[in-house]
């Protein structure tokens, strides 16, 4: 790839992530609350994308795992002060996934590929 496919590639990423993440999370009703202001909702979200952007030019501009890992697991030792279990959620992105490519096996659910 070459260095600028890559760096699209990140700036696309982290905002897909920082809205799939951030912008269907809770902070989402506090914001319809109004419990937080549109100048607070951007403050937060460009601070988010702009930490995910460094995470994924390390994995992916770097491609340097052995960073990546003492970053995150710095974060863990030090910033991480809790038990909770992970659990994966897509949001149904992978219904529609399998809606659009899976759904009628062998036809790509109706979707030409070229």
């Amino acid at each position: 790839m070459e260095n600028k496919e890559v760096q699209e590639y990140i700036k696309n990423i982290t905002k897909a992530s920082a809205y799939f993440i951030f912008r269907n999370g809770p902070i989402k009703d506090l914001y319809k609350e109004g419990k937080i202001n549109d100048e607070e909702m951007k403050n937060i979200q460009e601070y988010l994308q702009n930490h995910l952007a460094y995470l994924y030019n390390v994995l992916l501009e770097e491609n340097n795992i052995k960073k990546f890992d003492l970053i995150t697991s710095t974060m863990n030792k030090f910033y991480v002060n809790d038990n909770l279990e992970i659990k994966m959620n897509d949001d149904g992105f992978d219904n529609f996934y399998k809606s659009l490519f899976e759904g009628n096996k062998g036809t790509n659910g109706g979707i030409t590929l070229k």
